[in-house]
């Protein structure tokens, strides 16, 4: 046991001694750091500030094919322990990705418009992913079908596979989550499946949007526990959707498939921060 402890203290010290060691890069690293991330580039000028271990530097470059005039950062970044400054490590960052998908945009704009107009969609990109937001309801395999009409137009002209994010598809202003096309995977998400059911129970429900969460944050604790007698699954993870409605007699309202805890139908309760009250419940032939 002692010889391990000096270990762990080595190891320790050596961690520490190379994280405050670290210093910004060169010049010369971060234009072969832009040059090995995005391509070939021709340097255009530098700046330095600070020091020390708030010495930032900045390298100034020009992509050779597009002509995109973009920036490499090299910075030093504190390494935190219970609030405690444990030592420095060196971050470099670039805006050339969010100026590159800028430039793919403008260059597939035409086609990308074409696509967009037929189906009524609207595409653009957010945080490391692409949004597609159809107008109305789609029909059959509309959402998907986009989705890679979308992702083959974008890729085409993306000859360095940089920009090949997930393309999210929405409906209804973004309130309706319809899936996700990763890489060529398609995974659907179907809501209208228990908006539809919503609106037979509820008519005058107006639906709101969803989110996802566990169930045991919008199910009262006593209907919870009628679901386990039923063989529903604990929700541990925060994979399931919710689907939230304002109605003119129940007010806020919430609702879910249960069989994403294993069991068959809708829930809907009514809800509110503190408690919620089951008004309807349908496990196929059991009623709650």
């Amino acid at each position: 046991m002692k010889y391990r402890k000096i270990g762990i203290v080595i190891v320790f010290l050596s961690v520490l001694g190379i994280l405050c060691s670290c210093s910004v890069k060169s010049k010369s690293a971060l234009i072969s750091y832009a040059r090995h991330e995005f391509g070939p580039c021709t340097y255009i000028s530098q700046d330095v500030s600070g020091q020390g271990n708030d010495m930032v530097r900045t390298v100034w470059l020009k992509d050779k094919e597009t002509g995109i005039e973009y920036e490499v950062r090299s910075g030093m970044t504190s390494v935190t322990v219970d609030g405690s400054v444990f030592g420095y490590t060196e971050n470099t960052s670039s805006n050339f990705l969010s100026l590159y998908i800028d430039y793919i945009f403008d260059e597939a704009s035409d086609d990308l418009d074409e696509v967009c107009s037929s189906r009524g969609a609207e595409i653009y990109y957010s945080y490391g992913s692409y949004i597609i937001d159809l107008d109305a309801r789609p029909q059959g395999n509309m959402a998907e079908d986009t989705a890679r009409s979308l992702r083959d137009i974008i890729c085409s002209y993306d000859d360095r596979s940089l920009i090949d994010f997930p393309y999210l598809v929405y409906a209804d202003d973004e309130s309706v989550y319809l899936g996700v096309l990763t890489e060529d995977e398609w995974t659907a998400n179907n809501p209208y499946s228990v908006i539809d059911e919503v609106s037979k129970i509820l008519p005058d429900a107006e639906y709101t949007g969803s989110i996802y969460g566990i169930a045991e944050s919008y199910v009262d604790p006593d209907t919870m526990d009628r679901l386990r007698e039923l063989g529903a699954a604990d929700s541990n993870t925060f994979d399931t959707e919710f689907f939230f409605f304002n109605d003119p007699v129940y007010g806020s309202v919430v609702a879910f498939d249960l069989s994403q805890i294993g069991l068959s139908g809708i829930l809907i309760n009514e809800y509110d921060a503190y408690s919620g009250d089951t008004i309807y419940c349908e496990l196929l032939d059991i009623y709650l």
